[in-house]
């Protein structure tokens, strides 16, 4: 695996593993987007078995029913916290797409690289 900087600054890694990658499908771009509803698939998964533990706790205690739910208005702290759950299942699921732009980067300044050897030449 390669560390390349990110999209968003040079704190945030982008990891590419090297050589070349096994493609599932016929392309980069279907195997793009199979990682991607992956992603999805696993983050709506877990969202799933939280809901069931919400849905099971609420029944056994005799907790909220679903016009609670519609009734409440969140804080600005609810709102922070469910802001930064967005950002990172974001960064999850375009987590592909960002390792190819990275890639892309990458092979851009080789390419510049050589060239301004050849041009020293």
């Amino acid at each position: 695996m390669v560390a390349l900087p990110g999209l968003f600054g040079a704190k945030e890694k982008v990891w590419i593993p090297k050589g070349r990658p096994s493609p599932f499908h016929d392309g980069p771009t279907n195997d793009q987007l199979l990682s991607m509803v992956m992603a999805l698939t696993v983050e709506v998964s877990v969202l799933r078995e939280r809901l069931d533990t919400h849905e099971r706790v609420s029944e056994t205690k005799g907790g909220f029913g679903a016009a609670d739910v519609e009734a409440y208005n969140a804080d600005n702290d609810a709102n922070a916290a469910r802001s930064s759950l967005r950002s990172r299942i974001m960064h999850k699921v375009f987590r592909i797409l960002r390792q190819e732009t990275a890639r892309l980067e990458n092979e851009d300044q080789d390419y510049d690289k050589i060239m301004k050897e050849f041009d020293d030449v």
